[in-house]
């Protein structure tokens, strides 16, 4: 439906800067690889070891939670240094997680029997990484000590939960950037060969509403300075399009001036056609796809750069055919366009 005459003047500026959600690009770069992974996948009999530990004192041990995060502060946490093939690594808990695991040990251990605790815990932790890293490329990792974490920034890294005697205790690992990225490339790796969309091809478009027009008035529509009001409520969601089917819901996201999204795990509805009508597409644009990107994008929390500019500029599509372009606007709290 167009908008009228009379709502001409409620038809306002849609501001991507001002609404959408902003991404760091280093989040952006490992969201679809080392961000999606597994890492027990990685260290399949990690856990099985520390139950050994666990049973020889008799305590209870239990894994909660592993998932990788994009930033592992050092801050309020004590730590332990290590490299990974001369890359650094951190290995922090809080005062709380380090009570847990010393008392699992030597109940009411103080002064320097707690330091000789953890640290033999700590390096206890990194052989097991080593021992049950299940990777083709192998790594040395190499203990250094107690390190003052107070000259440590953020990076990215993974959480480890467990319950030892009921009690939760959460160990952050702090990678250094080349093991982030090994670990990024690998995961990508893994999920170009196992996944079903590795076989696909074709644009993928970043539709966010379609009209159903009459073909009668396909002309009006496209005529510039016609304003149009596409029915739905203003939203970051958008439906990615692969040819000619709806394919995965994405919310798009700033990334440093250009347009990202990033895969909900939702998936999107088909909307049907009304007899003697033309769907119309209104879209930020498309982008050519190869198997590696197909099976990366699959992956709900995945983002990408677009690489597109960050604006209000979108096209209006008929058949895989740019027909118009349009700038997209609010109007009465709904998304429309006003034609160029």
């Amino acid at each position: 439906m167009m908008a009228g005459e009379s709502g001409a003047s409620t038809v306002l500026p849609w501001d991507p800067v001002r609404y959408l959600k902003k991404v760091d690009p280093f989040e952006a770069s490992i969201s679809r690889g080392f961000l999606r992974s597994h890492p027990e996948r990685w260290f399949p009999g990690w856990s099985a070891q520390w139950l050994t530990l666990a049973h020889s004192l008799g305590s209870e041990f239990s894994m909660v939670d592993v998932k990788p995060v994009v930033a592992v502060s050092a801050k309020d946490k004590g730590g332990w240094a290590a490299t990974v093939d001369e890359d650094p690594l951190f290995v922090l808990v809080d005062k709380e997680s380090e009570e847990v695991l010393v008392e699992a040990v030597v109940p009411e251990a103080t002064g320097k029997a707690r330091e000789v605790v953890g640290e033999y815990l700590a390096r206890r932790f990194l052989s097991t990484l080593t021992s049950q890293w299940s990777g083709k490329e192998s790594s040395q990792i190499r203990f250094i000590g107690r390190v003052d974490t107070s000259t440590l920034g953020t990076g990215a890294g993974i959480k480890l939960v467990t319950l030892i005697n009921g009690r939760q205790c959460v160990i952050w690992i702090q990678l250094g950037q080349a093991f982030v990225e090994r670990l990024d490339g690998l995961w990508r790796r893994q999920v170009h060969s196992t996944s079903k969309a590795a076989g696909g091809q074709g644009a993928v478009h970043l539709e966010i509403a379609q009209l159903a027009v009459p073909p009668a008035l396909l002309v009006d529509y496209m005529k510039s300075g016609t304003v149009i009001d596409l029915e739905v409520g203003m939203t970051d969601t958008i439906i990615l399009r692969h040819g000619s089917r709806p394919w995965l819901a994405a919310r798009i996201c700033a990334i440093d001036g250009r347009l990202g999204f990033e895969v909900l795990p939702t998936l999107p509805a088909s909307a049907g056609l009304p007899p003697g009508t033309t769907r119309v597409f209104i879209e930020f644009g498309q982008l050519q796809a190869d198997p590696a990107f197909l099976a990366e994008i699959a992956q709900a929390g995945a983002v990408y750069d677009t690489g597109f500019p960050l604006s209000d500029k979108v096209e209006m599509v008929i058949n895989n055919e740019k027909v118009a372009t349009a700038t997209l606007c609010s109007y009465e709290g709904r998304f429309a366009i006003s034609v160029s």
